[in-house]
């Protein structure tokens, strides 16, 4: 797997584990923020409601995750983040590898987050299940994923700043690699702060810092917009920077409804000649 480097150690190594599956869900979960249950089953590759229900339960009662209720939906409303016993145990636990320590304290306001945020970190898990369906399609499954959220990019040395919400890697049986940063627009986000993320794209690109540390050519981009609008803008805003100054990046364009109802993959994302 590709390594990015990065400096946070833990606490302590001493501390009694739980059930592997129990644990499994609580890195989900550190990786995405806030889940649904269709998604932890699914990320769990498990057949059985009931058992993701015991396990889920158990977490809740006991503090390891917290449980919200989004009562605009009838079905399947409930959905989770990690609790104040999450933050405890991977600071005592140095086996599990990937976490980020100082950012832990974030249990204490997952709470007071809006829901289009919560809802946005959905999203994302979304897309990870969809590009897990999506690998299985190359080399007759022997393709490879390799995806590091938002919360696995912090502390990376050298990537662009603001973080993007994703940076991940799709890798065919022959070791060929391709090499993508996500960003998914909010539904309110303003027209310029869309154009400020692709002009800073253009920038990291151009220094070369990332073709520098990472060894590496420049990842595509993929952006995703709220409205069919907002993509179309961004699309005539991206070619006139192409005119300007070359094409360095190469900028993949999508909506959300694209995404939620296709998945992502080569009919959702749209290249911006």
């Amino acid at each position: 797997m590709e390594k990015l480097k990065k400096t946070t150690q833990p606490l302590s190594n001493h501390q009694e584990r739980l059930n592997p599956f129990l644990e499994q869900i609580l890195i989900f979960i550190y990786k995405f923020r806030y889940l649904s249950r269709p998604q932890i089953q699914k990320l769990m590759n498990h057949k059985h409601h009931h058992t993701i229900m015991l396990w889920l339960n158990y977490l809740v009662s006991n503090k390891y995750l917290r449980k919200y209720i989004d009562s605009k939906y009838k079905i399947e409303s409930a959905y989770f983040s990690l609790g104040t016993m999450a933050r405890k145990y991977f600071l005592k636990t140095a086996e599990i590898q990937d976490i980020n320590y100082p950012k832990l304290d974030r249990v204490w306001k997952e709470n007071s987050y809006s829901e289009s945020f919560k809802k946005h970190c959905m999203f994302l898990a979304h897309i990870y299940l969809s590009l897990l369906d999506l690998v299985k399609s190359v080399d007759e499954g022997k393709g490879k994923l390799h995806y590091f959220s938002n919360a696995d990019l912090e502390g990376v040395e050298h990537m662009i700043y603001p973080l993007p919400d994703a940076y991940f890697t799709i890798e065919d049986k022959d070791g060929a690699i391709e090499r993508y940063f996500l960003d998914v627009f909010y539904d309110y986000t303003r027209w310029g702060d869309m154009e400020k993320r692709v002009k800073q794209y253009l920038n990291y690109c151009n220094k070369q810092t990332w073709q520098l540390y990472m060894k590496h050519d420049f990842p595509k981009v993929i952006l995703v917009c709220p409205k069919p609008i907002s993509k179309n803008n961004l699309e005539e805003y991206i070619q006139k920077m192409y005119k300007e100054k070359g094409k360095r990046v190469a900028f993949y364009l999508s909506t959300k409804e694209e995404i939620r109802y296709q998945g992502m993959n080569s009919r959702t994302l749209h290249e911006v000649k």
